[in-house]
C-alpha cells in the first residue's frame, strides 16, 4: 500500500450478529448499501469477539488486547495507562473524533453517581472509586485519545434529546409503548422516524466532523451506533420496508441442556418460547428494520466521501462488539451461553485504491487484530504490550489463513454500586474451525457445552459429557490453557536475562 497517510472511518454496530447482514448471507435483511461496499472490500468470515460484553469487546479491540489482560471483565473502566488506537493515531499526526457509543466508561455509573445523561469519557471522573492509579497528564491520552466526541449510548442520550428538541420539538415528548402485553416489555416500535432517531443524529455528528476535517487530513472518524442492541425497536417506516411474511422464524436449535449450564445463565433458556409465533417474527422483524436504518445512514456517509473526493483515500472498517441470540437456541439477547450467534461477529475493510472486487478470506480472526492490523495497513509501529496480531501482509499478499483457534471470556459481573440483574456468569470458550468447547469455570466441572463443529454447524448437539469424545476434551482444554497462558501480559518487557 501507499505510504501515504490516509483517512480512517471505522464504523461499530452494537450487538450485531454476522449472519444478519446480506453479504454474509442473509437474503432478507435489507443492507443495500453495506453489500454494495462489501463488493470492493475484504470480507472476514469468520471474526469473533474476545468478550460478548459491550464495554470489554470494545476495550479489547481498541487496544488490540484481552479483556482480562487490561482488566475489564465484562464491564468496568478502560484503565488510562492502557493505549488505544485513538491515542495511536493522534500521535501520528491524525485528527481524532468520535461520535455514537464508545462506552469506555460505566453508563450507570455516569447516570446514578455523576449525575449525567451524557456520555462521560474523562476517565478522571471515575478512577477514585474504581481504585484505579491515575497517571501523569497527556494530552494524548485526554479522552482515550479522542479531540472531538458527542457520545449517545444506551441510557446516556442527553445529546439526543437536545438535538432532537432543537430538531423536532413535536417529538420530545413522544414515549415508549410496548408492542404487545404478550411480548417482552423491550419490544417496541421507535416512537422516532427515521429522520429523527438516534441511529441518525450519531451518523449527522460523523457526517459533521467528517465535513470539518477534509481540509485536516488525515483523520479518523469512529461512528458507533446503539442499534441493533436490544431493546427491539425500529422506526415504523424502516419497518414497512418489509412484508412480515417474509421474516423467518428463529430456529431454536439445540445443545442448551440446562443440566449443564449453571445458574444465572440456565435462566435465560427458553425465553423466546414463551411467545407466540407472530411475536417471535415480530423480534426479528425489528432487529432487520434497525439494521436497515444503519445500512442507510452507511450509505449517507459513503455518499459524503464520493462527494467529497474522499471515498478512494478512506480505509473503511465496518464491524460490531458482539452478536445476539434473536431467538436461536430459545435465547434472547445476549445470556452467558457462548454460541456463535453472540461470538461471531462481521467484519470488513475497504483499503484505499487496492481492491477493486471483494475479496474473501474465511481463516478465524480475533477483534483483538483489528488494531494491529489497521496499524500494518499505515506503517506504524505497533505499541509495546499489543497483543493481537498483524495480518496487513498476509491479506495485502492474500496468504491470509488466519489463528488455529479463538479465545473468548465473560466473567462474573460484580457491581459495586447496585446490582445488576441477568443470566450472566464466567464462561471461557476455545474454537478452532472443527471444534468448540465452553466451560464454566466457577460453576464446576460437570458444567459445560463441546460441540463438533464440522458435522454440527449449528451447536445442536452438545457432546460434553460423551465419554467416546474425552480426548478430543482434553486436547481442547490443553489448547484453552495454552491460549491463557501465552495471553500473560507482555508488559513490562525484559531488559535483562536476569
Amino acid at each position: 500500500m501507499s505510504e501515504k497517510k490516509f483517512n480512517i472511518l471505522w464504523i461499530m454496530a452494537d450487538q450485531l450478529r454476522a449472519d444478519c447482514l446480506g453479504f454474509m448471507g442473509n437474503a432478507v435483511v435489507q443492507t443495500p448499501n453495506l453489500d454494495k461496499l462489501a463488493n470492493r472490500s475484504i470480507v472476514f468470515t469468520n471474526t469473533f469477539c474476545q468478550s460478548p460484553a459491550c464495554m470489554a469487546s470494545r476495550a479489547s479491540v481498541f487496544t488490540g488486547r484481552y479483556p482480562s489482560t487490561i482488566r475489564i471483565r465484562g464491564m468496568g473502566i478502560l484503565p488510562p495507562n492502557e493505549t488505544t488506537i485513538a491515542e495511536i493515531l493522534r500521535k501520528n499526526g491524525y485528527h481524532t473524533a468520535a461520535s455514537g457509543k464508545i462506552h469506555f466508561t460505566p453508563e450507570q455509573y455516569t447516570k446514578n453517581q455523576l449525575k449525567s445523561d451524557i456520555p462521560i469519557i474523562d476517565w478522571k471522573k471515575f478512577v477514585k472509586d474504581a481504585k484505579i492509579e491515575e497517571i501523569p497528564q497527556d494530552r494524548m491520552k485526554e479522552n482515550y485519545g479522542f479531540e472531538q466526541y458527542i457520545g449517545c449510548e444506551d441510557i446516556l442520550l442527553g445529546n439526543f434529546y437536545s438535538w432532537l428538541v432543537e430538531n423536532y420539538p413535536e417529538l420530545s415528548n413522544k414515549k415508549k409503548e410496548p408492542f404487545s402485553p404478550e411480548g417482552p416489555g423491550d419490544l417496541f416500535v421507535s416512537p422516532y422516524p427515521s429522520e429523527a432517531h438516534p441511529t441518525t443524529f450519531i451518523t449527522k455528528q460523523a457526517e459533521i466532523f467528517i465535513n470539518s476535517l477534509k481540509d485536516k487530513k488525515p483523520w479518523f472518524v469512529f461512528c458507533s451506533f446503539i442499534a441493533p442492541h436490544h431493546p427491539f425497536e425500529a422506526p415504523q417506516d424502516q419497518i414497512d420496508r418489509y412484508d412480515e411474511r417474509d421474516i423467518p422464524l428463529p430456529e431454536e436449535k439445540g445443545g442448551v441442556d440446562a443440566s449443564f449450564i449453571p445458574e444465572p445463565a440456565k435462566s435465560a433458556i427458553g425465553e423466546i418460547t414463551r411467545y407466540s409465533k407472530d411475536i417471535q417474527r415480530r423480534i426479528v422483524l425489528h432487529y432487520f428494520a434497525s439494521i436497515s436504518l444503519i445500512d442507510d445512514c452507511i450509505g449517507r456517509l459513503i455518499d459524503l466521501l464520493k462527494g467529497t473526493g474522499q471515498f478512494d483515500d478512506t480505509l473503511i472498517v465496518f464491524t460490531s462488539d458482539h452478536g445476539e441470540f434473536l431467538g436461536n437456541h430459545t435465547l434472547l439477547r445476549k445470556p452467558s451461553i457462548h454460541f456463535d450467534e453472540v461470538l461471531k461477529v462481521p467484519l470488513l475493510m475497504k483499503l484505499p485504491g487496492r481492491f477493486s472486487k471483494k475479496k474473501v478470506f474465511d481463516g478465524l480472526m480475533e477483534l483483538v487484530d483489528v488494531c494491529p492490523t489497521i496499524l500494518g495497513f499505515l506503517q506504524i509501529p505497533a505499541n509495546p504490550g499489543l497483543q493481537g496480531i498483524d495480518w496487513s501482509t498476509s491479506i495485502l499478499d492474500g496468504s491470509f489463513s488466519g489463528r488455529t483457534s479463538i479465545y473468548c471470556e465473560m466473567y462474573h459481573i460484580r457491581p459495586l454500586f447496585g446490582t445488576l440483574a441477568g443470566p450472566y456468569t464466567s464462561v471461557m470458550t476455545i474454537r478452532t474451525l472443527e471444534w468448540k468447547l465452553n466451560i464454566y469455570p466457577e460453576a464446576g466441572i460437570q458444567y459445560g457445552q463441546l460441540f463438533n463443529l464440522k458435522e454440527d454447524a449449528s451447536e445442536s448437539k452438545n457432546l460434553y459429557s460423551h465419554p467416546q469424545y474425552r480426548t478430543i476434551k482434553e486436547e481442547m482444554l490443553w489448547e484453552l490453557s495454552r491460549r491463557r497462558f501465552l495471553m500473560a501480559d507482555p508488559l513490562p518487557l525484559w531488559l535483562t536475562q536476569y
